[in-house]
């Protein structure tokens, strides 16, 4: 259940200082003046703004406790709630009763669930989605993307919202790092394994996550991983309720012929595949449907995905979600004498980056079984004489040096937003 915001009607003479401008502050602050009050927007990164007039602050989870401006706040008594209290209280009843809204948060696998579910209504609904990928419309199991370029911070909800009215869709599903808003009539946990610490350590991610359990509005579903081991609505992945196979939906007692693609990498969406189909069930569509618009399925591009050229096979594995296990099994799948690999971080366009000790021991336990091997992102400059590997800025970079090597087999696997 909620907790108090003071942004309900009898909080409308509070002032309202949203913090951390990068991360959204803007776009809440802004929904906030529209809705009646008097609120601010501050960068607390480079500056310490004065806080002494306000009554109330909505700062990012993420944010460490001892930075300045949150500091302040605390000190001075202020009421405190998060950027996904702040905007599941100023979209609620905005979505009108006709559109379902679905939340998806976790550690893994989130913008594969997302597009999945969308994909799967998109032929029973007009779906529109906010990934790491941006606004897209789906319609009929295709996606036509609206607008790129924002991140899954809790306040870009409030754009998905308005362009989702706008449009006229019928649901809406968000991707949101670290919990849900309390908007949604669908509430998906993807994962909690591999959690990590946040608000400079202060915290781990999980409890961030879980979020999406405290904000829940009444009677909305919540639907997690089992392996979360949590009390959901509905369990779904391996040991849970609703989970797939490589050739079949399991609901329950109930078993539904699934006819993947050939080349979908499985093991990295089965999470995916499980959540989505949990959801879409959840939400009415029937299940021979569920399994139909996954017909031929075989990947999004970044996630693994295998395109087959007349000269080349490219292992698209670039995402904004990369980990070094996700870059060891692509090494596994994509394996082979005559490989060119592109391995590393964009680090101008991802806020959280890669684990480079980890990605070090991996390449170098690696490395013979490489032919041609660029690493991408200044953090990994000083490993490339050992490794004997070209380097480059940025993944565009990487992929026109690695083309040099007219490969027969290449591999993407750089950490950055697409």
């Amino acid at each position: 259940m909620h907790c108090s915001t003071g942004l309900q009607k009898g909080g409308r003479g509070s002032k309202v200082a949203i913090l951390d401008s990068i991360h959204g502050a803007a776009i809440i602050a802004r929904l906030m003046v529209e809705s009646g009050l008097t609120a601010e927007a501050f960068e607390v990164y480079h500056s310490i703004p004065d806080l002494s007039g306000f009554d109330l602050v909505a700062a990012p989870v993420h944010l460490a406790p001892g930075n300045p401006a949150l500091s302040l706040a605390r000190k001075g008594k202020k009421r405190i709630i998060t950027h996904h209290q702040a905007v599941g209280k100023l979209l609620a009843g905005r979505a009108g009763p006709s559109m379902e809204v679905f939340e998806v948060t976790g550690t893994h696998s989130k913008t594969s669930t997302a597009l999945l579910l969308a994909m799967i209504l998109s032929w029973e609904k007009k779906a529109l989605t906010q990934t790491t990928r941006g606004l897209e419309i789906w319609e009929d199991g295709k996606a036509r993307l609206l607008e790129k370029g924002l991140s899954i911070t809790p306040g870009n909800v409030i754009r998905a919202a308005e362009v989702a009215q706008a449009i006229g869709a019928d649901a809406l599903v968000c991707e949101i790092s670290l919990g849900g808003t309390g908007l949604a009539d669908y509430g998906i946990i993807t994962s909690l394994s591999g959690d990590y610490p946040i608000a400079g350590g202060s915290k781990w991610a999980s409890t961030a996550k879980l979020q999406m359990l405290s904000l829940a509005k009444k009677g909305a579903k919540i639907l997690a991983n089992a392996e979360a081991r949590l009390s959901p609505d509905v369990s779904f992945a391996r040991g849970g309720r609703v989970f797939a196979l490589p050739d079949a939906l399991i609901f329950g007692r109930d078993e539904v012929p699934l006819d993947l693609g050939q080349d979908l990498d499985f093991q990295g969406y089965e999470t995916a595949l499980a959540a989505a189909a949990a959801a879409a069930d959840q939400a009415g569509v029937p299940r021979s449907r569920i399994a139909a618009a996954l017909s031929g399925f075989d990947g999004f591009s970044g996630r693994m995905k295998i395109k087959h050229l007349p000269d080349q096979t490219i292992y698209d594995n670039s995402n904004s979600g990369l980990k070094v296990r996700d870059v060891q099994r692509a090494l596994d799948r994509a394996s082979g004498s005559d490989l060119v690999a592109v391995v590393g971080e964009d680090s101008q366009t991802v806020c959280e980056g890669m684990n480079i000790p980890a990605l070090s021991d991996l390449l170098r336990k690696r490395r013979n079984e490489i032919a041609e091997l660029i690493l991408v992102g200044e953090r990994l400059v000083p490993l490339a004489e050992e490794l004997g590997a070209a380097t480059a800025r940025n993944l565009q970079q990487g992929l026109e040096i690695a083309q040099k090597e007219s490969p027969k087999r290449l591999l993407s696997c750089v950490k950055c937003f697409r």
